[in-house]
């Protein structure tokens, strides 16, 4: 890969990275920069954020598609579902926590291709899904307390969703941008109905974040989603996906880092050993292509 597109692709990364604490500010306040803001009730905040993208991609709506029936399923698990997860994950998990557990997506759509597709797997993807398995197990489970991080098991949740969405949407002929564009339209409504149902207060929460809770959410939006998306897809048709694929995990990677120096997250050796682990075991099965879905190491990059 030449310096030009390593470096607008290291951009990506980054802003995938930070978006774990801007989301976290979005939603909570952390770590304060707007003070006296407590955050945005979490489907308040998936209903902004997919509103917005709808608005700013309407030019890729057309032409209307026909498969309904799967690109509703596809909207919910990649769209209103997943994120709605993270979010209310985040109220309660760490930043850094939430950027390796995500990462169980890559396992999971591996070992669905193999139950619904009957892709097979050799050694190396089978030890490579079980190292991520036991990184993200270590990280969200204290055996010593007997406990589980429950903010975290909701991102397990999120990855689960859009594993199974990633499996659906082999059977839609859409490009990502064209795709990014109806989860978004799909998605606004049906998160509308959610915040309005259970939450309250989204208003005043927005106002009182002022400036840079629209900073926060401009920055999902624009940066993490449209400029991402468009580079990452740019580079993904100029490269190999097995190349392209492996380098994405700079993105947890960053994820971790900003969390700990940005949020104060604790970084003792469960998150280091799990967290090494999970990009381990990530990296592995990214780096072997799936026969029956080419892009199944990329489901991460898919849903952001």
């Amino acid at each position: 890969m030449n310096l030009r597109d390593f470096s607008a692709f290291f951009a990506v990364c980054l802003f995938w990275g930070l978006n774990f604490v801007v989301a976290k500010f979005a939603i909570t306040g952390l770590p304060g920069w707007s003070p006296g803001f407590g955050g945005v009730p979490p489907i308040a905040f998936a209903f902004l954020r997919f509103l917005a993208l709808a608005l700013i991609l309407i030019p890729f709506l057309r032409p209307i598609p026909k498969q309904w029936g799967t690109l509703v399923l596809v909207a919910m698990g990649m769209g209103c579902l997943q994120y709605v997860l993270i979010f209310i994950g985040l109220e309660t998990a760490t930043p850094s926590g939430m950027a390796l557990v995500l990462q169980s997506g890559v396992p999971f759509v591996t070992l669905l291709s193999v139950v619904w597709l009957k892709e097979k797997i050799g050694w190396a993807r089978g030890l490579g899904t079980a190292l991520a398995i036991a990184g993200v197990v270590l990280v969200v489970a204290n055996p010593a307390e007997l406990t589980l991080a429950i903010g975290l098991l909701y991102g397990l949740g999120a990855a689960f969703v859009a594993s199974v969405a990633m499996i659906l949407i082999r059977r839609i002929d859409m490009k990502p941008m064209r795709l990014q564009a109806w989860i978004g339209l799909i998605s606004a409504p049906i998160l509308f109905v959610g915040t309005a149902a259970f939450e309250t207060g989204q208003a005043e929460a927005v106002l009182s974040g002022g400036w840079m809770f629209a900073a926060a959410l401009a920055f999902t939006v624009i940066l993490v989603n449209v400029y991402g998306h468009g580079v990452f897809y740019y580079v993904l048709q100029k490269y190999e996906t097995t190349l392209v694929a492996p380098l994405t995990l700079l993105a947890p990677l960053i994820g971790v880092a900003s969390g700990v120096l940005l949020t104060g997250d604790p970084f003792g050796w469960r998150l280091a050993v799990g967290g090494l682990l999970t990009l381990i075991g990530a990296g592995i099965v990214a780096s072997r292509p799936n026969k029956t879905l080419p892009d199944a190491a990329l489901v991460r990059e898919e849903s952001l």
